[in-house]
């Protein structure tokens, strides 16, 4: 058994080393903002302002929402375009 055979391979072996990158920072990013949303009652733990016709809370959630969506649409874009060329 070689050694080629065994471990995790988390990318192509032909993708450029550019495209790794900005993979990974994507990657972080997006769990920093998964992580942010599952503890935001330590940022976000009162009803006041209430913003958009939200409590505080509630409209911390949904702006975080909002950045994740806006995250993934720019790396679409980005990808996307990679495949064009």
């Amino acid at each position: 058994m070689s050694d080629k055979e065994c471990g995790i391979r988390v990318f192509r072996s032909d993708l450029p080393q550019s495209v790794r990158t900005r993979n990974l920072i994507f990657f972080f990013i997006l769990c920093a903002i998964i992580l942010i949303q599952c503890c935001y009652w330590l940022f976000a733990n009162s009803v006041q302002p209430i913003l958009l016709g939200m409590p505080f809370g509630m409209f911390f959630i949904v702006l975080f929402i909002f950045f994740e969506f806006l995250a993934l649409l720019v790396l679409y874009l980005i990808e996307c375009k990679d495949y064009e060329d």
